[in-house]
């Protein structure tokens, strides 16, 4: 009852900032009020709601920390190959402008701490390939990942060629084996139709001319599947279904090696500078293999009012005995190249490969995938869209690049030529690498004008 009746006599607790100070007045003149009342009244001021925080605060404040977020994430997201300082960027900068002379090549390593943070192009590492291939291909996959793609982790795309059984579970597994476990890797198989001799052709014809052609010492010319890849390689591949939501590739052939670590991602140099085409290694091809190739494209050229590129026309060309333009032979190596998709699925590529493969030289003659590229290029790019890797150090059966000058490429380890290698930048018989060197110094912008 005397709790109760404590209660009911209780002062009324404050509910206003007027209320408040009537009650700390209160409080003085009357010390005997009980220390349980004095809590409870605390606690309920405790409970006023807090006066509003000014909007001009809130908004200076949300400023603050959505420029502390900004350079944060430029400071994790650099662009290493532009300059000594590398650049930053929050995403990946628009195309740079084409301009007179190349692109240089990459000097020492990047940071692959930084380099592994870059945006990703729509890219495959495309491997055509046999099951008998195996022995040659395990290495080179180890290789691979260990110069390049263990940081990079851009997906296999592995085809088989139809006329050959689909690849085998042990031969997948042998594979994976050797590649990371969150590797991505397809597997597919090349059209039929695009691994045969064409409707419009006698196919008696047509294999014993393959016959004539080993007899002449055609190199290869003698296998019918030679002659399909070269198709396949000229046209057909940027056809391919599993390619489709790809707009980079990079081609990897069984048997290859590379001397120096790539740290920094080709397909995102070749995308930002507009490039469509990167190489390592240009050499001259064996006449015996393209009689008529050089005036087929040249025909095409004329019916369809194109004009190439000056100074990449020119390193493809030379005079002959009459003064007539002629091929030089040189070509950019394909079993290494990097290249845009798009522009080999364009009408403008397309349409070539069409009047080519409707000449039939890919059968009565041993048109390779080579020249044909390398003349399409010089007829439908110029020199500034094209690449020359000179910091990759590479090999492929006895022929090699390796980087010269001093810094240039990264952790870079050539085996010596005494080994029966041949460094390709230093054997005049082969190399047409004095040739680029030339058409690179010409090279302004002038793009092809494409007629009819």
């Amino acid at each position: 009852m005397e709790r109760a009746t404590r209660s009911s006599g209780s002062p009324r607790l404050p509910s206003s900032p007027d209320a408040d100070l009537d009650y700390s007045a209160r409080l003085d003149e009357n010390p005997r009020l009980s220390t349980r009342e004095h809590k409870r009244t605390a606690s309920r001021l405790s409970l006023a709601p807090p006066r509003p925080f000014p909007v001009l605060a809130r908004l200076s404040l949300a400023a603050l920390l959505l420029m502390a977020s900004t350079l944060l994430l430029m400071h994790l997201h650099p662009s290493p190959w532009l300059a000594s300082t590398p650049a930053l960027f929050l995403r990946p900068p628009p195309p740079l402008a084409i301009i007179s002379g190349s692109v240089p090549p990459a000097h020492g390593c990047q940071d692959t701490a930084t380099t592994a943070l870059e945006a990703r192009e729509k890219a495959a590492i495309v491997l055509l390939v046999r099951e008998a291939d195996l022995g040659e291909l395990l290495p080179t996959l180890k290789n691979f990942e260990t110069r390049f793609n263990r940081v990079f982790r851009y997906p296999y795309v592995f085809l088989s060629s139809p006329d050959l059984p689909a690849f085998s579970t042990k031969f997948k597994r042998a594979v994976a084996r050797v590649l990371p476990t969150d590797a991505v890797v397809e597997w597919g198989e090349v059209p039929e139709e695009h691994w045969r001799i064409p409707d419009w052709m006698d196919i008696v014809e047509v294999r014993e001319g393959f016959k004539d052609q080993h007899l002449r010492d055609v190199q290869y010319a003698g296998r019918e599947g030679y002659h399909h890849m070269c198709r396949y390689y000229s046209g057909l591949w940027a056809r391919h279904p599993m390619l489709a939501k790809y707009d980079w590739y990079w081609r990897l052939e069984p048997g290859v090696r590379f001397f120096c670590t790539v740290s920094y991602d080709p397909f995102r140099f070749l995308s930002m500078h507009n490039k469509v085409y990167g190489f390592v290694i240009s050499i001259v091809e064996n006449a015996n293999t393209i009689p008529t190739l050089f005036k087929t494209v040249k025909d095409y050229a004329k019916r369809k009012d194109i004009t190439p590129s000056p100074a990449l026309w020119e390193f493809f060309t030379k005079k002959d005995e009459d003064g007539e333009e002629d091929y030089s032979m040189c070509h950019f190596w394909t079993n290494f190249e990097i290249g845009d998709l798009r522009f080999f699925r364009s009408e403008a590529y397309q349409s070539l490969f069409e009047e080519l493969d409707q000449a039939g030289g890919f059968y009565t003659e041993r048109w390779g995938d080579a020249p044909v590229r390398s003349l399409a290029l010089g007829l439908l790019t110029d020199v500034n869209q094209i690449h020359y890797f000179e910091d990759f150090a590479y090999q492929h059966d006895w022929f090699m690049h390796c980087p010269k000058q001093k810094g240039l490429g990264c952790d870079c380890n050539c085996p010596s030529t005494s080994k029966g290698i041949i460094d390709m930048d230093e054997d005049w018989r082969y190399s047409c690498l004095e040739q680029w060197r030339a058409a690179q110094k010409k090279g302004f912008h002038f793009a092809p004008t494409l007629g009819k």
